[in-house]
């Protein structure tokens, strides 16, 4: 069982993912945006954040950005409405783990979110 911060703006959106996260038998933590999700990610240690793209205050590339700068190599999915593939690009030059596309579905997370882990937890 992995630890997941969810970090989303949308406490609906926050909701499903926990939905699935939880199917798949893992702990879940949430933040509103990327700001609380930085202060939370340093308090748990997190297995793995799932981010929305676009929060009010930081989003889940500004949270990217600083989990790397302050050393962290937490992986990071991002979660965004925003399919143009110049978007995927630039989250995964970054540094994300993988980039799923909203509505959030089961068959799509849950691989994503199980490769990323990639140390067979389950």
């Amino acid at each position: 069982m992995a630890l997941i911060l969810i970090v989303d703006d949308s406490s609906f959106q926050r909701r499903v993912i926990r939905n699935l996260v939880r199917q798949a038998e893992h702990e879940t933590e949430e933040a509103e945006n990327g700001r609380a999700g930085l202060e939370k990610a340093s308090a748990r240690k997190p297995d793995i954040i799932l981010t929305d793209l676009l929060m009010p205050e930081q989003g889940g590339l500004e949270l990217l950005e600083a989990l790397r700068e302050q050393g962290a190599a937490i992986p990071v999915i991002i979660i965004t409405a925003n399919i143009q593939e110049s978007v995927r690009q630039r989250c995964l030059e970054l540094g994300a783990a993988a980039v799923v596309k909203k509505p959030v579905r089961q068959e799509e997370l849950i691989p994503a979110l199980e490769k990323a882990l990639g140390d067979g937890t389950e």
